[in-house]
């Protein structure tokens, strides 16, 4: 038995990729993102060598980026987009895909059980280390990452409103949680029980033509809304995955890459930047660089405590008493 790593991507012109690149699908941004792709697969691949390592996408890719692919034994497998479908209008439709392909990767193992695990990560993460304890710890629920917004933060409030909306009784007594679409792990059996919710979510929260979602809902919505009601136990995720904002705009980075380090680094505004750099590293190289070298590439900084006065006096006092 083994375990599934995999990711999402899914292509439709004139769909709004993400809000980070603020571009609409065309070939352009798709060899944006095959290179995101690259990183994020070859990298985990690397550190989790005996584990399967998959794309799923919506429509062929090209007989090069195929290759390029398979060439670091990364599988890529066409999942049709026939689940979680929504208008473009919603400016993450095409984040939904994320839905679909766990939904269709459960079935599936459900039927041939060859796999223990199965994990679910955007394409613009970068893997440091091993799943070891990742995998582990999910035998006791679904995995997924707590992204720590407040009960009224814009983001979380989004996704409140609409659980408000379409589960008024359930939102009296269950604050809603706000998960991040980059993450999702489990076993066959937690994941299937997870995965039904989430099918159960989506058809009462689109099919009712008295009331709309936010055009700003998109997978998380679902995924959050999801963990609520579930039977399945949901386990914060943080231990594993951490999401670096670099933008100038909001910059937040945190000790995770060498105290207590993740093994996932999920870096959004690097899609094309530090991604793409890390890309042609990796050509040229056919390595990447160590970690400490990657997070400068990410811009990822490390913590720092303000030296003062008071810290060096303690410090030759320390040195003396001791």
């Amino acid at each position: 038995m083994k375990n599934l790593i995999c990711a999402a991507f899914s292509f439709k012109e004139g769909f709004n990729t993400s809000t980070q690149t603020g571009k609409t699908a065309n070939n352009q941004t798709t060899i944006t993102y095959l290179k995101n792709i690259f990183v994020t697969l070859t990298s985990a691949k690397i550190h989790n060598p005996d584990d399967d390592v998959v794309l799923f996408a919506n429509a062929n890719i090209s007989e090069e980026w195929t290759r390029k692919l398979q060439d670091n034994n990364i599988e890529v497998r066409i999942c049709p987009f026939d689940e979680f479908v929504i208008s473009k209008d919603f400016i993450w439709a095409l984040a939904y895909y994320k839905l679909c392909v766990l939904s269709h990767v459960v079935k599936e193992n459900a039927e041939n059980k060859q796999y223990d695990h199965i994990l679910l990560m955007d394409t613009d993460t970068f893997t440091t280390r091993r799943y070891t304890d990742l995998w582990a710890e999910s035998d006791f629920g679904v995995l997924m990452y707590q992204v720590g917004h407040d009960f009224t933060h814009p983001d979380r409030a989004v996704i409140r409103e609409d659980f408000e909306k379409f589960y008024p009784e359930e939102a009296k007594t269950t604050p809603i949680t706000h998960y991040g679409g980059e993450f999702v792990a489990g076993t066959q059996e937690n994941l299937m029980k997870f995965m039904e919710t989430c099918r159960n979510v989506f058809a009462t929260m689109t099919s009712d033509e008295t009331k709309k979602m936010h055009e700003r809902a998109g997978d998380e919505t679902i995924w959050s809304v999801a963990a609520a009601l579930t039977d399945a136990k949901v386990i914060n995720a943080a231990p594993y995955i951490f999401r670096f904002w670099t933008g100038k705009v909001f910059y937040l980075v945190s000790n995770v890459t060498e105290s207590n380090p993740v093994c996932i680094w999920h870096v959004p505004n690097e899609k094309e930047t530090g991604f793409i750099r890390l890309y042609i590293y990796y050509i040229k190289n056919k390595e990447f660089p160590s970690a400490d070298r990657v997070a400068h590439i990410f811009g990822i900084t490390k913590a720092k405590r303000p030296f003062s006065l008071s810290d060096l006096l303690f410090r030759i006092k320390r040195k003396i008493s001791g």
